[in-house]
């Protein structure tokens, strides 16, 4: 599949430049919108162009943090609203330095961690929200997780966001720049980068709104001081992710397919299907061999993750999501 480099993308600065540019961040966790977007941000209040950051959820569901700060073992639901609080503090403190009032904060209170199970279950509810947000606030350029990214929340709300564009008229999407901030991208698919050198002044200013989230950088702080850097790096535009062919571009070793299933999604909503070994099948892995029997049709575009069904500490994705079929933005 051939993918058009997308000029008008490369230049974030020169996006903010637009007549009624407005901006829109869209953070799944606090701390994510100084990882992605500290820059950025800054620029668009040195521009003057609105500017909004959407946190996507509070952050609540971050226990190995919360142990070591608070040095507990055990979370409730009591200590995970007030760890909640904190995070929200944060981010407060975060959006202060990097464009203070001039940056509106929206929270939309969704589970940390969750995401993934409440875009297979609820997702025309998600739909809808996320549509009123984007015709509430108007945003010509949208800040979004890229769907490589490895963390389950980031993906799917990538996922979730290519499904709003799917139903709106192109001439309405806003440009896209995505970001990467778990894991690397997957080789062998074409990626144009739009950067963004950062003046010494914005590049203090980043640090010093990672460095609000005091939380995780007590926790983190090696990590997230790799993202305080004098250039941010995004992923212009959508269309670099459809899978060349219909087969799924895995191929899982036997004896770890009984603990695997597929998620599947489209615009109908969200299915969990078991693997099978043998007999009929419509999804095939790499080689051809049977994967699995989706129940119904699926609209293209349609997204499908490989996933472990047993408990497991570990939070990042092993496969993630691929799309199938036309779509993006």
């Amino acid at each position: 599949m051939r993918h058009e480099k997308p000029a008008g993308l490369l230049d974030p600065d020169a996006l903010l430049q637009r007549p009624g540019a407005r901006l829109l961040v869209l953070a799944p966790h606090p701390d994510d919108e100084s990882l992605a977007a500290g820059g950025l941000i800054q620029r668009a209040r040195a521009y003057a162009v609105p500017g909004s950051v959407v946190f996507v959820s509070d952050g609540e569901n971050n226990p190995w943090p919360q142990r070591a700060l608070e040095r507990r073992l055990w979370i409730g639901s009591r200590q995970r609203d007030a760890w909640a609080a904190r995070r929200r503090d944060e981010a407060d403190a975060a959006v202060d330095v990097l464009g203070g009032a001039a940056i509106r904060v929206i929270r939309l209170g969704w589970p940390d961690g969750g995401l993934t199970s409440r875009l297979l279950d609820d997702t025309a509810a998600m739909l809808a929200q996320m549509r009123e947000l984007l015709a509430r606030e108007r945003p010509t350029i949208l800040v979004l997780p890229d769907l490589v990214d490895r963390h389950p929340d980031h993906s799917a709300l990538h996922v979730l966001m290519e499904m709003v564009f799917q139903g709106m008229p192109r001439e309405l999407r806003p440009d896209c720049l995505g970001y990467v901030l778990h894991g690397r991208a997957r080789s062998g698919i074409p990626r144009w980068r739009a950067q963004l050198a950062l003046s010494t002044d914005e590049a203090a200013g980043k640090r010093r709104a990672i460095e609000a989230h005091a939380s995780q950088m007590a926790f983190s702080r090696k990590r997230l001081l790799r993202f305080a850097t004098d250039e941010e790096s995004f992923v212009a535009g959508l269309e670099c992710h459809d899978q060349s062919e219909q087969r799924l571009p895995w191929l899982p070793p036997r004896l770890m397919r009984p603990a695997l299933a597929l998620l599947l999604v489209d615009a109908h909503g969200g299915l969990r299907v078991p693997l099978v070994s043998d007999g009929n099948a419509n999804l095939r892995w790499r080689d051809g061999s049977p994967a699995a029997w989706s129940p119904r049709a699926l609209q293209a575009p349609y997204y499908v993750k490989l996933c472990c069904t047993l408990p497991s500490p570990w939070i990042f994705d092993g496969w993630g999501w691929c799309r199938f079929g036309a779509g993006g933005a």
